[in-house]
This record gives C-alpha cells, sequence and structure tokens, in this order.
C-alpha cells in the first residue's frame, strides 16, 4: 500500500513538466482519483446496514488516501498545488470527515488520513498562496481543527492500552497530528487573529486538544519515542511563538507541566529538540520579561492588572531557577554543541532570577581551589560586563559574546592543574582532574536549588 504514495507523486511529478496552467489536462489526469471518491461516498450511505461493505471500504479509502498524498507531495508550485486544492476543497472534504469519524480507532485507516492532512496544510516552497480576498486559508485551517478534535477526542477515550501497542495504536497518529497542526500554524497563510474577533473557536478548540493529548502521555513516554518527542517540541515552539496569551491562560498546573518537558528537553542529546527547546524557552522567557516591565509601569500608575504568566511565575519562582541551573550546568560542564542557542533564553532567565544567579556563582566559586576562586569570580564578572538589564537585541548579542569567552574562561580554569605533595624522597607532582571538581559544583547547584 505505501508504494502507492511514491507511484502517485512519481506520475505527478512527470505531469508537472508539461502542466503548466492546463486544468482540463489536471482534470483528466485526477479523474480516476474523483471515481473513487464518488464510490467511497455512495458506499458510505449504506453505513449502519447489513450490506455495508466495511472491510472492502477501508481499503479503497486506505489507498486513497495514499494516493493524495504522493499527488500533493510532488506539487510543490503554486499553480499546480492550487489547481489540486480547488479539486479538493470542498468538494471531497466531507468524505474525508466522515470516514475519520467512522475509523478514527483504527491506525491502519487514520494514519494514512492524518499524514494526507499533513502535507497539504504544509506550505512548503510558499505554494499555498490565497488571493487577498480567499478565505481559504481560514477554511482550510478549520477543517485540520475538525480533524484535530474528532482524532484526539477518540484517542482521550482509549483506556487500558498494553504498553506494546501503545504507540502504533496512539502514539505515531498523536505525533503525525502534531506535526500537521504545526504546519497549519506556521505556513503563514492565516491570520489567526480574525478567530477570536469574530467568536470562531476553531483556533481555540485545536490548541485546547492538543493541551489534552499532551497530558495523556506520560512524560517519560513523550521523551522515549522520537518521533512523537520531535513532533511536540517543534509544535510547541511554534505556539510559544505566536500563541504566548493562550499559553499563558492555561492552568498553572498545565503550564509547569509544559515547562518541566522543556526542562527535560534541554538536556537532550538529540541536537534538533535541544535547540528548539532553547527557542521555546527564550519566547517564554521574553514574554514573562515584557509583562514584568509593564506591571511595574502600570504598578507606578496605580493599575495592579497582572499578567496570568506573571502570577504563576510568583507561585512557581523554581521553575525558571531549575531551568536557569539546567542552562548553566550545561554551558560550564558539558560539551555545549548549541551555545548560541543556549545564550538567547539565559540572559532573560538571568534578569528574572538575579538573586538565585547570584547564589549559583558564590556555589561555583566556593568549591573551586583557594588559589582559582578569584579567576573564576572573574570569569563569572566578565560574562555580565557591558549587559544591560533589556532583552534588545544589541544587548543580547553583546551577551552572547560575553558567553563565549566565559565559557571558554571556564573551561581552561577547569583543566587539570598540578599539584605538589610533599614525599620522603623527591617531591612528586600530581594531577587533579577536572571531573572531580566538576561533579562536586553540579552538586552544589543541585542541593542550592533544593533549598532556594
Amino acid at each position: 500500500m505505501r508504494y502507492r504514495t511514491t507511484f502517485y507523486s512519481a506520475l505527478s511529478r512527470l505531469l508537472m513538466i508539461e502542466l503548466g496552467e492546463d486544468e482540463d489536462r489536471f482534470e483528466r489526469f485526477m479523474m480516476p482519483l474523483a471515481d473513487t471518491f464518488e464510490r467511497v461516498a455512495s458506499q458510505l450511505a449504506a453505513v449502519g446496514s447489513p450490506v455495508f461493505p466495511e472491510e472492502e471500504l477501508k481499503i479503497t479509502f486506505i489507498g486513497l488516501c495514499r494516493d493524495l498524498q504522493g499527488v500533493a507531495y510532488a506539487f510543490v508550485g503554486k499553480t499546480s498545488f492550487m489547481m489540486f486544492f480547488d479539486w479538493l476543497y470542498p468538494r471531497h472534504m466531507e468524505v474525508l470527515h466522515r470516514c475519520l469519524t467512522l475509523w478514527c480507532h483504527l491506525p491502519s485507516v487514520s494514519t494514512p488520513l492524518l499524514k494526507l492532512m499533513a502535507e497539504i496544510v504544509q506550505n512548503k516552497q510558499q505554494r499555498l498562496q490565497f488571493d487577498v480576498s480567499s478565505p481559504n486559508g481560514i477554511l482550510l485551517f478549520r477543517e485540520v481543527s475538525k480533524v484535530v478534535v474528532t482524532y484526539g477526542s477518540q484517542m482521550l477515550s482509549l483506556q487500558d492500552m498494553l504498553p506494546s501497542e501503545v504507540y502504533s495504536v496512539k502514539y505515531k497518529g498523536v505525533a503525525v497530528t502534531f506535526q500537521m497542526l504545526k504546519y497549519a500554524l506556521s505556513g503563514n497563510y492565516v491570520n489567526f487573529g480574525v478567530f477570536r474577533l469574530y467568536g470562531d473557536e476553531a483556533l481555540d478548540n485545536a490548541l485546547n486538544m492538543f493541551v489534552k493529548l499532551v497530558l495523556s502521555i506520560p512524560q517519560s513516554d513523550l521523551m522515549h519515542y522520537p518521533k512523537l518527542c520531535q513532533a511536540y517540541f517543534s509544535l510547541l515552539e511554534i505556539i510559544a511563538q505566536d500563541h504566548m496569551n493562550f499559553l499563558s491562560g492555561l492552568e498553572p498546573q498545565i503550564v509547569m507541566y509544559l515547562l518541566s518537558s522543556v526542562n527535560e528537553g534541554l538536556s537532550s542529546l538529540e541536537m534538533s529538540i535541544c535547540t528548539g527547546c532553547c527557542a521555546t524557552l527564550d519566547y517564554v522567557v521574553t514574554y514573562v520579561f515584557k509583562n514584568l516591565m509593564k506591571r511595574k509601569l502600570t504598578a507606578a500608575s496605580g493599575s495592579e492588572e497582572t499578567s496570568p504568566i506573571l502570577r504563576i511565575v510568583d507561585l512557581h519562582p523554581e521553575v525558571l531557577q531549575q531551568m536557569l541551573s539546567t542552562i548553566m550546568n550545561i554551558i560550564m560542564f558539558e560539551d555545549c554543541r548549541n551555545q548560541w542557542s543556549m545564550s538567547r533564553p539565559l540572559l532573560g532567565l538571568i534578569l528574572l532570577a538575579e538573586k538565585h544567579f547570584e547564589q549559583l556563582r558564590d556555589s561555583v566559586i566556593r568549591m573551586q581551589p583557594a588559589d582559582r576562586q578569584r579567576a573564576m569570580d572573574v570569569c563569572f564578572q566578565s560574562l555580565m560586563d557591558g549587559v544591560e538589564r533589556t532583552l534588545l537585541p544589541k544587548n543580547r548579542d553583546r551577551f552572547t559574546q560575553n558567553l563565549s569567552v566565559f565559557r571558554r574562561d571556564v573551561n581552561n580554569s577547569m583543566k587539570e592543574t598540578p599539584v605538589v605533595v610533599l614525599t620522603v624522597g623527591s617531591p612528586v607532582r600530581l594531577l587533579v582532574h577536572a571531573a572531580d571538581v566538576l561533579s562536586d559544583t553540579v552538586d552544589i547547584i543541585s542541593a542550592s536549588d533544593a533549598m532556594s
């Protein structure tokens, strides 16, 4: 079955060579698929009757989804893809929704449909470009929202799955759903402000279902399955970038859960996950910092209005403190391969948790040998040299440059240092390994977090 996607992708590429804007030729090419849609629609009318050919229809529909995915994958140009979109929507979209509602619990049917939708909403090479007067971008996202809510509701109702089947039955489809929603949110063909302006709940329904699905997955499983983990963090990054108002309005325990997962992702060995978590944390920290500055201004004018995210930070300061400790540990004591990405949220964390940063600094300095404490203190002073209490781009760049020098100086300071030990004979030069110092320092930082 899966080779049908490749087959139709190859056919579609051959069609594109001479297609141009020939809509008649396109319609002739799509005629077999249109006939299949009509056949599926007519057989769906018999749902519930003894003559309903369910197994035959499932096989037909799976093949149809795979064929359409191959066509959508190949049409990377705007002209050809708009032909495909106008052919599919709205004429055949209702059939897709009916089949999803009917067989949502069957991964063999739902997964090909989810992959088809993910391919349709992916705006690769800017192929999804609607006219200024066209509502199709908004209408397309409505369809995505329906799919997310329908599939998500079914997954939330599943109970008592065996560990051996939880990925194939639930997590695989959830990962594709996250990927689909990420493509739709980041495609730049929808003005999402329109939904709240006119009371349309499509956006809120999709985002709320994302939160419910995340909460239904243990964090250990979220980090264990690579495709699920990658899809989750990439979607969370997009939501943090463009929909922080939604995140800040969630219940405190939900925000804490999402941030704790980001903290886990910072230590991931997968570079893309770690970098994405840094970007997500940067968006969150920047949002918190800006709202904190606004609160100070409004407090000076006599207003006491407070953003929901600030109330969460005030009640649970340990969340940002833990992430500050995590990033400092990675930068100072581990092989940090994405130092630039780490530097972006670090400045905001330091400005938001200055007292905790001072405690970390003092703990690290105290753990050094007496003759190196002064040098380590100089390293920390140089880290904030010339850095102001703002998150302006110029100030961020200055901090990033300081961080590079800081990490280099700290690594040099942590290298093996000769220590003279007097014996009966001639002096013996022994080496104190940096690993011992690092281990003790990390323990101290962890202890400092526990005390705070």
